[in-house]
């Protein structure tokens, strides 16, 4: 596999620069190589993005390099990919933590029989919220970690879950409504 290095310097202030691009290295799923530079897999979308960045250190007033490495060792390659997969693993135990917070959430409002809109909407976003880090997590996973599935499967039970509870809302305030207008027509008719 080849495999491209990435290095840059920035001036140390304002540190937003540094901080950005930092960012943005993250965000794309490179990896730190202890000070040497950042690595990342010579492929698409990867090879493209990283040169976005190679544009923005440049613009920042700093100086980037990218190297193109091919010989690697074999017992180097691996520990690439290991490392690489490690992260992944990171951050889909993150999301599986969020997926099971918001199946928790859910029973916890269905428990306390807290049936309204607010809370709908508010379910709502935290699912929004889980699905687009999966999504941007799935753009990072070069090597499709087997914990992705875990992630799915939860996210699936969550939009379950949260299909169940706004029917339930949605019927309990049907139910409401219409005890409601029964009970203004009864005083109506006194």
């Amino acid at each position: 596999m080849d495999w491209l290095l990435f290095t840059y310097w920035l001036p140390a202030e304002p540190s937003r620069k540094r901080v950005f691009i930092w960012r943005q290295l993250k965000k794309l799923g490179a990896l730190s190589m202890e000070g040497a530079g950042w690595l990342i897999p010579n492929a698409e979308p990867f090879a493209t993005k990283i040169k976005d960045i190679y544009q923005s250190v440049e613009e920042l007033e700093g100086i980037a390099n990218l190297y193109s490495v091919t010989d690697f060792t074999e017992a180097q390659e691996k520990r690439a990919i290991t490392r690489f997969q490690q992260e992944r693993d990171r951050e889909y135990a993150e999301i599986i933590k969020e997926c099971h917070k918001m199946l928790r959430h859910i029973e916890r409002e269905r428990q306390h029989q807290e049936f309204n809109f607010e809370e709908v909407q508010e379910l709502e976003g935290d699912l929004g919220k889980i699905n687009r880090w999966l999504a941007e997590a799935k753009e990072r996973d070069f090597w499709d970690v087997t914990a992705r599935e875990e992630v799915e499967k939860l996210i699936r039970e969550a939009e379950k879950g949260l299909a169940a509870f706004t029917q339930e809302t949605f019927e309990r305030m049907q139910n409401l409504e219409s005890r409601n207008n029964d009970a203004r027509a009864d005083n109506s008719e006194t």
